[in-house]
């Protein structure tokens, strides 16, 4: 309980949105849907993952340079905010990569 406090509210909300984002994906070679939650899944999930790891990837540096800024356990915590969210993202990265590889052939 102590560390999802300590990652904050909103971006614990946003690493949560970022793994949803990855369990709702399509599989590689699926089609396209205009209606329903499968266009969400085709067309939404598709397009928001970049921007995830992205926003992800900003707030990263920013607890990288909270940590440099700060010391003792408040530098700690930023540096653990800052390897969350790194996983998150290589987590993100290689669950979407067969996807947007996919999408080339």
């Amino acid at each position: 309980m102590n560390y999802l406090k300590s990652l904050g509210l909103l971006r614990g909300g946003l690493i949560a949105l970022g793994i949803f984002n990855v369990l709702i994906r399509p599989e590689p070679g699926s089609y396209i849907a205009y209606s329903g939650w499968e266009m969400v899944q085709t067309l939404v999930a598709p397009a928001a993952a970049p921007l995830f790891i992205m926003v992800i990837l900003f707030d990263a540096l920013m607890s990288k340079i909270r940590a440099s800024d700060s010391s003792g356990e408040e530098s700690k915590r930023f540096r653990i905010i800052l390897w969350t969210e790194l996983a998150a993202v290589a987590f993100m990265i290689v669950m979407w990569l067969p996807f947007y590889l996919a999408i080339g052939r």
